[in-house]
């Protein structure tokens, strides 16, 4: 499964400082230029930032940024004074700035940049590092969720991106030799590899710089916020591709450490695939003019990966690490292109990446793949996604709940609608003030959705973000039905909770499956906790499916045929531990009488063409209490859908059962 080694103190220190910047304050900024030199051979920076930035009040005095006590500011241009200060750069303006007037100042600074240590090993900051056998230097700037202040002066945080960036990187000019394998002779061939500069955007252009130094020139000219800054240093070997869309085509270059080159190909084959598939359900790349770059740092990241936007950092390219490079390069469009407006919104960024890791395998091997996806976000636990208090935050229920929140707002759209949603949110439509183009909140999302859903008729989606995103848990459905005289009778139960909210109301599409194999598609208008419904019918009825395509994330209990009421089992259970291998039925009969229970493997259409019987027991004329227990013997590498069945003399409870992959297989 994947990783989560942050703990939650850290997760909300970062996510805190993440927003903490008010969207209100006295300067806007405009552009950073960042011009740095990094020392190859030890821990040391020395560096300006250019920065300019507009007045929000009248006669502004002062501008602030964050920036680390342990890199000493020697000089500002542009300003009277300045104080160093509890990680906070203080500067006194030798003019004032007018309001929505452009000012801007230089800072000049060096030193060694400190490395912040968090539990389980995680370190942020430029990292100094080694590889290959040569212990070749690699240098990366490690800063998401927040950190960038670590290594350059600038407003933390994503409320106030600047609109664009520019970075040069001085290094010393040196060669590296590399150990290779000739594939023909199979004999080791050593080759000189220069030491390069990797950052966002486009490099455009490297500058000799004396005898022995070359400065490289990335140019970035997108909104970005600090944290999605990179540094990436090393004898990086560059791959180049493309990628071409729908009338446009970009640039995709990986820089790989060259002892991993042969590892590395499996993914960078893969790459292009997972764009291609991105921009179909998010529409073109937003950063196609400069193009898509992948770096692998070989520094253990403890994240999934980096999204520093044009830029995925990973530690290793993997094929085993799929799905980390997935959501990375999702968060291109959802967390660095659009960004939560306020920390309550940061919900929808994670969700839509983690969406995207369904998505990639529905593009590659159709719905039914898409459901192993879905099976492993399940999320039994409480908690909001919409967050009352930010120590309430979780990675993990943002990244599960709010994944299966976006599957089932797909279910009530349809897919038409869905899409259309977020392609328009990339393209900034529906957008009146283009200061909040790059940024969704809540609100406008359910908004943007209920616009676009509403072609044919009006849609109100406040329900939906009531429940699943300002509520808790999930719904717990007990389903029983009868027929007779052309009639099939429906009663659909929940179980009501003490926590809002206390029951759900969904539209619930059921299928009805008859003996002659017709089968008949229904939607229920679900508005209460109890509540029936009636179908006229011809024919005799085999099966109803409640929910058949999952598009709810609930516990159905059972469902329940009703033949003859007289020979009702009591208080029927059917739950499940270890990873719901095991399977525990309980119930009580008042009426003595035979009762069989079977499990059945259902047909996944891959793995299993027909549907499988698994156990069959027939107990004769049992009373009274009775519990029975089966073990389900599937590896933990493996998954399946099964159904038990509780057959009686008048009745006949189903319950269908997803048993889930307990061990990472991708």
């Amino acid at each position: 499964m994947k990783r989560y080694l942050l703990s939650t103190a850290i997760f909300l220190l970062s996510f805190t400082f993440l927003f903490s910047q008010d969207s209100a304050s006295d300067t806007d900024i405009k552009f950073y230029h960042i011009d740095v030199e990094l020392s190859l051979d030890k821990n040391y920076i020395k560096g300006s930032l250019y920065c300019d930035f507009v007045a929000k009040k009248d006669n502004l005095k002062e501008l602030k940024l964050d920036f680390t006590d342990n890199l000493k500011v020697s000089k500002v241009e542009g300003a009277n004074s300045f104080e160093q200060k509890g990680n906070q750069l203080s500067i006194i303006l030798k003019e004032e700035a007018s309001k929505d007037k452009t000012a801007n100042v230089t800072v000049y600074y060096e030193g060694i940049p400190p490395v912040e240590e968090g539990e389980g090993g995680i370190k942020k900051g430029i990292i100094y590092s080694t590889h290959g056998k040569n212990k070749t230097p690699v240098i990366a700037s490690v800063c998401y969720p927040e950190g960038a202040s670590l290594w350059f002066p600038c407003k933390e945080g994503i409320n106030d991106k600047s609109d664009s960036i520019y970075i040069d990187i001085t290094i010393k000019d040196m060669k590296i030799e590399q150990v290779f394998i000739n594939k023909k002779t199979k004999e080791e061939e050593i080759k000189k590899m220069p030491v390069i500069a990797v950052s966002n955007g486009k490099l455009e252009g490297i500058k000799k710089i004396g005898n022995d130094k070359k400065k490289y020139q990335w140019r970035h000219r997108h909104p970005i916020a600090p944290q999605h800054v990179l540094v990436a240093i090393s004898n990086f070997m560059k791959a180049e591709s493309s990628f071409k869309g729908k009338g446009y085509e970009f640039p995709m270059n990986f820089y790989l450490l060259p002892e991993n080159l042969r590892k590395s190909s499996s993914m960078m084959r893969r790459i292009p695939e997972i764009m291609a598939c991105l921009t179909n359900t998010f529409g073109p790349y937003p950063y196609r003019d400069e193009g898509f770059n992948v770096t692998q740092i070989g520094i253990d990241l403890g994240l999934d990966g980096m999204p520093t936007q044009t830029n995925v950092l990973l530690e290793d390219m993997k094929a085993t690490h799929m799905y980390r490079v997935v959501h990375e390069m999702a968060s291109m469009w959802f967390g660095n292109h659009i960004s939560p407006k306020n920390w309550q919104d940061a919900w929808i960024t994670e969700a839509l990446a983690a969406y995207a890791e369904g998505m990639w395998q529905e593009y590659k091997r159709g719905l039914t793949v898409y459901q192993i996806i879905l099976d492993e976000k399940e999320y039994f636990k409480g908690g909001k996604l919409y967050l009352d208090k930010r120590e309430d935050y979780s990675k993990e229920r943002l990244n599960k709940k709010g994944m299966y929140a976006i599957h089932m707002l797909r279910g009530i759209m349809t897919d038409a609608y869905f899409f259309e949603t977020l392609k328009a949110i990339v393209e900034g439509k529906r957008v009146k003030d283009p200061s909040n183009k790059n940024f969704l909140s809540t609100k406008r999302f359910q908004k943007i959705c209920e616009y676009y859903a509403s072609e044919n008729i009006d849609r109100d989606y406040t329900y939906f973000f009531e429940q699943w995103i300002k509520g808790e848990y999930y719904p717990e459905f007990r389903v029983s039905y009868t027929t007779g005289s052309g009639k099939l009778n429906l009663n659909v139960k929940q179980d009501e909770r003490n926590t809002a909210p206390a029951a759900f109301t969904m539209p619930v599409k059921i299928e009805i499956v008859m003996e002659d194999g017709s089968r008949r598609k229904e939607t229920l208008k679900y508005i209460k906790a109890e509540q029936n419904f009636e179908f006229e019918i011809e024919g005799t009825v085999k099966d109803v499916l409640f929910d058949p395509d999952n598009w709810i994330f609930k516990d159905l209990k059972y469902i329940r045929k009703v033949m003859n009421e007289k020979f009702a089992l009591q208080n029927p259970e059917i739950t499940t531990s270890e990873n719901r291998r095991t399977i525990m039925i309980k119930y009580d009969v008042p009426k003595k009488q035979d009762v069989s229970i079977e499990i059945i493997r259902l047909a996944d259409g891959m793995s299993i063409k027909e549907d499988k019987t698994m156990t069959s027991e027939s107990f004769k004329k049992e009373s009274g209490s009775q519990s029975h227990e089966y073990e389900l013997r599937i590896a933990d590498d493996s998954r399946g859908e099964y159904k038990i069945v509780i057959s009686t003399k008048g009745e006949k409870f189903i319950k269908r059962l997803r048993v889930k992959r307990t061990k990472e297989i991708f």
